[in-house]
């Protein structure tokens, strides 16, 4: 049987967001289609298309954002944070980009009104605090970190597990938001 990118909606979308800001390269999408290609006989054209594309970011983005019209905006968000947790761990994604991924994941309206506040206030701050090496900002990035591991569970290889993680998440999400907004510097 056929795979249809329809199947990974979430993951192309969060692959779009991911190369929009330069976080992940085209390789990473590209790799990832040839498997599916190498396991089957036939193959829907827009793997084919992804596979063979220049590996131009914007061409990749537009087949990604066309097939992926169902995605789940608030499975799509909280994936975007949990994996750019790990990059940042493994020093994959800088600060400033991860800052700005975050603020724009912020604008997600299906988010709760605490992940929508803690994920903007983290680019304000570093808008104002960028510059500044003290013990504030060392601390400031602790939390940013700690709220990133809260999706942890979220990772690019287990995609199809997602939708199981996001529920398993709901229940105590507003407990651990709250932990990281009274401790927050801002």
């Amino acid at each position: 049987m056929k795979t249809s990118i329809k199947d990974y909606q979430n993951l192309l979308k969060v692959f779009a967001i991911l190369l929009e800001f330069g976080a992940i390269r085209t390789q990473l999408v590209i790799d990832w289609v040839d498997t599916i290609l190498a396991s089957e006989e036939e193959s829907e054209y827009a793997f084919i298309e992804l596979s063979t594309i220049d590996k131009n970011a914007q061409s990749v983005i537009q087949i990604l954002l066309k097939n992926c019209e169902n995605a789940s905006p608030e499975i799509v968000s909280r994936a975007v944070i949990g994996i750019l947790g790990t990059m940042l761990k493994e020093e994959k994604v800088g600060l400033k980009t991860a800052f700005q991924i975050t603020t724009h994941m912020s604008y997600e309206q299906l988010l709760t009104s605490e992940e929508q506040y803690l994920l903007y206030g983290y680019w304000d701050y570093l808008d104002f605090k960028s510059r500044d090496n003290s013990e504030t900002f060392r601390h400031f990035t602790t939390y940013f970190n700690e709220f990133l591991s809260i999706y942890k569970d979220f990772k690019f290889e287990n995609h199809h597990k997602w939708n199981t993680i996001n529920e398993q998440l709901k229940p105590n999400l507003s407990n651990q938001l709250e932990v990281i907004k009274q401790n927050s510097p801002y």
